[in-house]
């Protein structure tokens, strides 16, 4: 069988021919090379021609309390802006009403309350992948709650992203994701929730991250971002871009990115071989610190110590066109061709 890729880099066109779908999977084994992983994201953004609404991804957040309502809108909002086609977002009753005066892009259900759950249960299946924390808060019955929805998930086997407090949630319960089955789960903590889920499995144990199994894989958000895969060949560190400006929403926006890429990337079935979950899992989340830091890097450039991640937002469409390099690329965002993610390997 003969398959080609095509790739629009810029003005230019690379195509890459495999005579077996196998052996490309087979030479990413080796490592993966930075210049492959920029490909490969290229690759995975999807042919709108003929399509219907929903075919780019439909994104569901499940978050959002009385004190956080920036945090599920961001990460919605973003799923949106990096091209999936419909966000779904669950949450309070008293968040949902504020977040539907953010946007009225958004599809916002105010059932984020055990008195709900069948209705949460049956929204479920429409989505294509579920974010679960960003803005959820820390009371009990949220969390008993959380956990009741990702068996729901895991009944269904749908992609997760989990962030946030949702990683609260599984740094007090591990068992949550433990072999959670492919299309599988990738969390993105930063680095405070990332020693918290450490010391919650083996606080001496180096391989923390390969505890959950073979489909759950972990974004460590940072200076650096750190990915780590149970296929350690998928795991590797980007730096570049971004900024010295740490603010809240940050991880919100890439959360939502990345539940995007992670359907678009599952969905362009990358390779036909037993890691092919592994690795859209990596070039979904390379595809996402990118932008992340891209959409950073651009918005500080503009508003130094006073940028705010909705200024991020803003900045969104200018990286999605420098890293994926679609189209005409217009000379606003020569800043961009300078400040290239650098890939090493763990």
């Amino acid at each position: 069988m003969k398959l080609n890729f095509i790739f629009v880099v810029f003005e230019l066109i690379f195509i890459i021919r495999c005579d077996e779908i196998e052996d490309r999977c087979n030479f990413l084994d080796s490592k993966l090379q930075p210049n492959t992983f920029r490909l490969l994201s290229k690759a995975i953004v999807p042919d709108k021609v003929g399509k219907v609404k929903g075919d780019a991804g439909k994104i569901g957040v499940i978050g959002g309390s009385i004190e956080y309502t920036g945090a599920p809108y961001f990460s919605a909002i973003t799923s949106l802006k990096v091209g999936g086609d419909l966000a779904y977002i669950i949450t309070t009753d008293s968040a949902a009403y504020v977040i539907k005066t953010y946007s009225p892009d958004l599809i916002v259900y105010p059932y984020l309350s055990p008195k709900y759950a069948s209705k949460i249960s049956a929204l479920l299946p429409k989505m294509d992948v579920v974010i679960i924390g960003p803005g959820l808060g820390r009371e009990p019955d949220t969390i008993q709650l959380i956990s009741d929805i990702i068996q729901d998930c895991r009944r269904l086997k749908k992609p997760l992203v989990i962030d946030a407090d949702g990683i609260f949630a599984i740094s007090k319960n591990t068992s949550l994701i433990k072999d959670y089955p492919c299309p599988g789960v990738i969390m993105t903590p930063n680095l405070r929730e990332a020693n918290r889920l450490m010391e919650s499995v083996s606080e001496n144990d180096s391989n923390w991250y390969n505890y959950w199994g073979n489909c759950v894989a972990v974004l460590v958000k940072g200076d650096k971002d750190h990915f780590y895969s149970n296929m350690t060949s998928y795991s590797w560190i980007a730096t570049g871009g971004g900024s010295t400006r740490r603010v809240g929403g940050q991880g919100d926006i890439l959360s939502g990115a990345l539940g995007t890429f992670y359907h678009w990337a599952l969905n362009k079935e990358l390779c036909k071989h037993e890691s092919q979950t592994q690795l859209a899992q990596s070039v979904a989340a390379y595809a996402a610190a990118k932008i992340t830091r891209t959409s950073n890097y651009k918005a500080y450039l503009i508003h130094g110590q006073s940028m705010l991640a909705s200024d991020m937002i803003n900045q969104i469409h200018t990286a999605f066109e420098s890293t994926f390099s679609l189209g005409l690329i217009s000379s606003s965002v020569s800043d961009c061709n300078n400040m290239n993610t650098n890939i090493t390997y763990i």
